[in-house]
């Protein structure tokens, strides 16, 4: 091989001197094929390897080690094989006789080998968003707690959209993905996600998926088409998982703080209007919110109905008038015991409907073995039982206003049957409200009356109206207690006394 001072000189001989190929190789001592190869190329020479070079060390154990490689794609990232460890092994198992830098210029070859290579994506608008999840810790009234964090993205605009909720179930899923759909005003054509349970009862081969019934439900109330990531595969939808390591640095860092959930949520969509004014789509000159205003008008318009984000679970109510869901137990009233109801599972909240009626409603509780109770359930039970009144854990966990137990405390002392009658007190808040009620027992302590028909009096003239004679009967028709029906104004006939061919009789 001639090194570039020989080529330099075989080219001004030719070039310049003007000396053939023949008499160049014969006076420098060259095949005439290396001059040619001079005098066509100016480049500096390489020197090109014909036939790989044996590793007499390497080349017995390589297999070895890309088996071991091959194994370690089922194994989680942090089991991997190190070069230190596979070195390790192959002493250990195989008397290897090498370096460890030789292991590890081994481990660099052939990963570099399967490195893997990306298509960039560009959608037209309206036609698909990416979903995904993550963790962050926010402070409610105080508390630190680890929040799920929903995450979604308009594949065209890039415009964000991120809720937080305490857990990932399919309520808060499809939650989410409601509040994303109102925020964007319309429904992107089709949505990517990974393989989450609340979506997804089986992964099939290939692109065959077997759905959840009530993702179907969903998607078919929404109309958009779902997409789903290769098993493993979340670079699949890289949008949106970028947004993910976005949001935990900007969004969540210091941790949001609010007295609410909803507060927080408020927050977060401040912030994604925020970033979608200071940011730019990508290959465009538009700004996120511009970008997105545009791709608003692509979008599938929102149904009519809402659709209703929760989960139906079938119950029955036990003889202490209680409903247990997920180890924690929730208060019906009286007539609905021993019949089958269906509970119906929200982020925030938790109903009970019976016959289609909705009989009770209540804060949900995430902890384990609570009892959440509505006062109201119970009174016809104690209206039967009233000496069980004070004792109940009812009575004392509805922690009403001190004037109540100061107004039973005088009732004992004026009256024959002081707790069933504080109750008959108890059950006209159906028809006027706790607050209206709360004034009345005042007005009633201070005025020293002591009888149900009394402080019925006294609310009639602070809620003008007037209220029905005596109480429901106890244990019959409970769901009829929310209904009103208010008295027909009669004066609204008047009109009709100046309607020209109207006989008024």
């Amino acid at each position: 091989m001639i090194d570039v001072v020989d080529k330099e000189t075989i080219r001004k001989l030719y070039h310049v001197q003007g000396k053939s190929i023949r008499w160049i190789a014969r006076e420098l001592g060259f095949a005439r094929q290396t001059v040619k190869k001079a005098i066509q190329d100016s480049s500096p020479p390489k020197y090109n390897l014909v036939k790989p070079k044996p590793k007499p060390v390497i080349s017995p154990i390589k297999s070895i080690v890309e088996q071991w490689l091959k194994e370690d794609k089922d194994r989680p990232p942090k089991q991997h094989h190190t070069g230190h460890r596979i070195y390790e092994r192959l002493v250990e198992e195989y008397d290897y006789q090498g370096s460890e830098s030789g292991i590890r210029r081994l481990l660099g070859q052939l990963r570099r080998k399967e490195k893997e290579t990306f298509v960039p994506l560009e959608f037209i608008p309206g036609s698909n968003a990416q979903c995904d999840w993550c963790e962050a810790t926010i402070i409610i009234a105080g508390e630190k707690k680890l929040a799920q964090v929903f995450l979604i993205r308009l594949g065209n605009s890039r415009m964000p959209f991120v809720m937080v909720f305490p857990h990932q179930r399919q309520e808060a899923f499809f939650e989410g993905m409601v509040y994303a759909f109102g925020f964007w005003g319309g429904v992107p054509k089709s949505v990517t996600y990974d393989n989450l349970k609340t979506a997804v009862y089986k992964v099939l081969r290939g692109r065959n998926r077997v759905e959840q019934n009530n993702f179907i439900n969903f998607r078919s109330h929404h109309l958009f088409e779902s997409r789903y990531c290769n098993p493993g595969r979340g670079n699949e939808k890289g949008s949106v998982e970028n947004l993910a390591g976005f949001t935990e640095r900007n969004f969540f860092t210091p941790e949001p703080e609010a007295k609410t959930w909803a507060e927080i949520n408020t927050l977060l969509v401040e912030r994604c209007l925020k970033y979608a004014r200071t940011h730019k789509a990508p290959g465009t000159n538009l700004t996120v919110e511009e970008a997105w205003q545009v791709e608003k008008k692509h979008l599938l318009p929102l149904p009519v109905r809402q659709f209703d984000c929760c989960r139906h679970i079938e119950v029955n109510a036990a003889k202490n008038q209680l409903v247990r869901f997920e180890n924690n137990f929730y208060s019906v009233p009286q007539g609905w015991v021993n019949h089958h109801l269906t509970l119906k599972a929200y982020v925030h909240k938790v109903e009970i409907t019976g016959s289609h009626l909705l009989i009770a409603s209540h804060k949900r509780s995430y902890a384990c073995g609570d009892e959440i109770y509505d006062l109201d359930h119970y009174l016809e039970t104690l209206y039967t039982k009233p000496r069980a009144l004070e004792d109940s854990k009812p009575f004392k966990r509805a922690k009403l206003p001190d004037i109540f137990n100061k107004y039973l405390a005088s009732l004992k002392e004026h009256h024959r049957q002081p707790e069933r009658e504080f109750v008959k007190i108890l059950m006209l808040h159906r028809e006027t409200g706790w607050d209206a009620l709360e004034s009345a027992l005042e007005q009633a302590f201070s005025g020293g009356i002591y009888q149900s028909d009394g402080v019925r009096q006294i609310l009639e003239k602070i809620t003008c109206k007037r209220l029905a004679t005596s109480g429901s009967v106890p244990g019959r028709y409970p769901h009829l207690a929310s209904f009103k029906v208010d008295l027909p104004k009669v004066s609204k006939f008047n009109q009709l006394l100046n309607q020209p061919g109207v006989i008024v009789h």
